[in-house]
C-alpha cells in the first residue's frame, strides 16, 4: 500500500506542477492526492469500488475546502490535482479497447463502470462541496464572517 500511496501522492504533484499551481502549495496538493487515493484504498474493500470512489471523491473535495481556508487560496489549487488519481482512466481506455476489438458486451459493462465511477467522484466533490457552501452561507447571515 505504501508505493500505491506514493503513487497517488506523485501523480497529484505532478499534475499540481502541470496546472501552474502556486509553488507553495505543490506539495500540499499531492498530499490531498495521496490521501484521496487513500481513502479509496482504504474503503475500496468494505463498500466497494464506486462507494470507495465516492468517500475519496468527497475526502479530497473536503480537504480542499479546508486547506483553501486555511492558506487562503482557491479551492481549485487543491481540488484538480487531488482528484487526478482517482479518474478512472485505465478502465476508460478498456472500454474504448473492447469496443474497438468489437467486444461489445464487456465493452458496455465497463462503459457502466466507468461513468459510475467518475459519477461516484463527482458526487462526493458535490455533497463536500455544497456542505461547505450552505455552512460559509449560513455564517455570513449571521454575521459571523471575519
Amino acid at each position: 500500500m505504501g508505493v500505491q500511496l506514493l503513487a497517488g501522492f506523485v501523480s497529484a504533484l505532478t499534475f499540481a506542477h502541470l496546472f501552474h499551481v502556486p509553488k507553495d502549495q505543490i506539495v500540499r496538493s499531492g498530499v490531498v492526492g495521496g490521501l484521496g487515493w487513500a481513502m479509496f484504498l482504504l474503503t475500496k474493500g468494505d463498500w466497494g469500488e464506486i462507494g470507495g470512489m465516492f468517500v475519496a471523491g468527497t475526502a479530497v473535495a473536503v480537504l480542499s475546502e479546508l486547506l483553501a481556508r486555511k492558506w487562503k487560496q482557491p479551492v481549485v489549487i487543491f481540488l484538480i490535482p487531488g482528484v487526478i488519481p482517482l479518474v478512472p482512466g485505465g478502465k476508460a481506455y478498456l472500454t474504448m479497447l473492447s469496443f474497438l476489438q468489437n467486444d461489445y458486451l464487456e465493452g458496455l459493462e465497463l462503459l457502466v463502470s466507468t461513468v459510475f465511477l467518475a459519477g461516484a467522484v463527482a458526487a462526493g466533490i458535490i455533497l463536500a462541496s455544497s456542505v461547505f457552501r450552505v455552512y460559509s452561507r449560513a455564517r455570513h447571515v449571521k454575521g459571523e464572517v471575519r
